[in-house]
């Protein structure tokens, strides 16, 4: 038996409880870690329910730093992790403009 895969299967990974659900979120691209170079190399979510998402599959995303998107994915949290969201699609949303 795989334990890994049965570990996952619990919600328990290395004793830590993570609850994982399907989830749309809306939100801001913004970073979240950088490089040696002071490059950004991961990206966060910054969502309309106030709370930061660290996107897991962050490399499709950098070139979106300040946009808003819809992402749909599997968003995991527990008491002691960061949220996580690993997009499965998206949509960029376009920024109300006002004009005369």
């Amino acid at each position: 038996m795989n334990m890994a895969g049965s570990l996952f299967a619990t919600g328990e990974i290395m004793n830590k409880k993570v609850t994982a659900s399907m989830q749309t979120l809306v939100g801001i691209v913004t970073p979240y870690a950088w490089d040696e170079s002071d490059q950004v190399s991961e990206v966060s979510l910054s969502a309309t329910d106030d709370e930061e998402y660290v996107i897991e599959n962050s490399g499709r995303f950098l070139d979106l730093l300040q946009k808003q998107i819809r992402a749909v994915g599997m968003v995991k949290y527990g008491k002691k992790i960061h949220r996580a969201i690993n997009i499965k699609k998206f949509e960029l949303l376009e920024s109300a403009s006002f004009s005369d």
